[in-house]
């Protein structure tokens, strides 16, 4: 139980770090975009702090989970949600971009989706509910 519980409480202060970063400066976050670039992540930026909210109301359910030893599957299922949401957006900008832009932080964020499911599961098969 413990290594669940160290695993929810680092993910979740992960999900908490990346959620701060985007009320920081934006410097710390992307690279200028170029005249006539489209960024998803942007535009859904714009509708307001979506990426703040969303991934630091997941990280704090996956610390929750870790200090009351219940709640990984649906915290892990929130997180990937969000890193899913993320990864698709920073992927289908890059598609969308002229000239192309990398896709590397976009693949990171999308195989780290797959790896909270899998976490998920995990949680489930061990009767971590």
């Amino acid at each position: 139980m413990l290594g669940a519980r160290l695993t929810a409480a680092t993910a979740g202060i992960m999900q908490v770090t990346v959620g701060l970063l985007y009320i920081g400066p934006e410097e710390l976050v992307r690279r200028p975009l170029l005249p006539g670039q489209v960024s998803a992540v942007v535009y859904i930026e714009g509708i307001g702090p979506v990426w703040t909210v969303s991934f630091v109301l997941a990280g704090l359910f996956l610390i929750w989970a870790a200090v009351h030893r219940r709640g990984f599957v649906p915290g892990y299922i929130a997180a990937a949600g969000v890193w899913g949401l993320y990864g698709g957006a920073v992927l289908i900008s890059a598609l969308l971009t002229e000239p192309p832009v990398p896709v590397l932080t976009g693949t990171i964020a999308s195989f780290i989706a797959l790896l909270k499911l899998t976490i998920a599961r995990d949680c489930s098969e061990r009767g971590l509910r």
